[in-house]
């Protein structure tokens, strides 16, 4: 699986990573990770420690089309670089916690994904176990990643009795 991860997920895995909620790094071992140029750009301005930056494959612009439509409608240039590189294959998913980008990229198609519900993917492939989901959803929820009608769907769905 090839993850393509934009800024504002990357700086969540950095909190997340900070409380000891989940180690980013386990990230390389399960999936390919590839950013934008423009992606790099933002992470170093905000200096994710999150990003390995030697197993970390950079992009260029994928589709210069959905890269020229995206800035029209007012997606930033990171934003717009990683809507470039979106397809419909489920081997290559776009993540990321923007509603507006996840919508752009559901409306083409593109495999999209917010962090949990990657997160969700790891814990069915057996990856992550099933305590270390809930206390992901648990701290997504408490930092306003996920609305709590999703943090009720996932503990239900996850953790019946």
């Amino acid at each position: 699986m090839i993850l393509l991860i934009d800024t504002c997920s990357w700086l969540k895995l950095d909190l997340l990573n900070e409380e000891n909620v989940f180690n980013s790094g386990q990230l390389y071992d399960w999936a390919d990770i590839e950013i934008t140029h423009q992606i790099l750009r933002e992470l170093e301005f905000y200096d994710s420690r999150s990003l390995q930056r030697e197993k970390t494959k950079i992009n260029p612009i994928g589709n210069q089309k959905i890269f020229n439509e995206a800035i029209e409608l007012n997606f930033d240039e990171a934003d717009a670089s990683i809507l470039s590189s979106g397809t419909r294959s489920k081997e290559i998913a776009l993540i990321s916690e923007d509603g507006a980008l996840l919508e752009y990229a559901r409306i083409h198609n593109f495999f999209a994904l917010q962090l949990i519900d990657l997160f969700r993917i790891f814990t069915q492939k057996e990856l992550i176990k099933p305590r270390e989901l809930y206390h992901l959803t648990k701290e997504l929820r408490k930092l306003k990643n996920i609305t709590q009608k999703k943090e009720k769907e996932i503990l239900k769905r996850r953790f019946k009795s």
